[in-house]
């Protein structure tokens, strides 16, 4: 009996690609947040020429980890995507299957 193959996906390296970059995420946030503290602390005593070019520089970096943050989490979200799709595909392949099987079975 011929008829579709099997998807080839690899669900276990999509999941822990998707646990790595939710992962990574997560530490680009926390690393963030600590800046953002460790800037309002140095802030709080510290006034002189290189404050502004300082807090430029803090602002490209905080900007910069946020896009990194994001695309991280858009790239785990198009692996899951990838993923549910891929299992819908298989899904639908086996009920193709198990008809099939059922209909040979009432021929016999």
């Amino acid at each position: 009996m011929s008829g579709p193959h099997d998807v080839y996906w690899d669900w276990g390296a999509a999941n822990d690609a998707i646990g790595a970059l939710r992962r990574l995420a997560g530490e680009i946030d926390s690393a963030a947040n600590r800046r953002a503290r460790a800037t309002t602390e140095l802030l709080g005593s510290w006034e002189g020429p290189r404050q502004q070019e300082w807090l430029a520089r803090y602002a490209t970096m905080q900007t910069a980890s946020i896009r990194l943050r994001e695309r991280c989490l858009q790239v785990a979200n198009a692996i899951a995507q990838a993923s549910d799709r891929a299992r819908a595909e298989q899904d639908r392949i086996n009920h193709i299957r198990a008809e099939q099987e059922r209909l040979a079975q009432q021929q016999r």
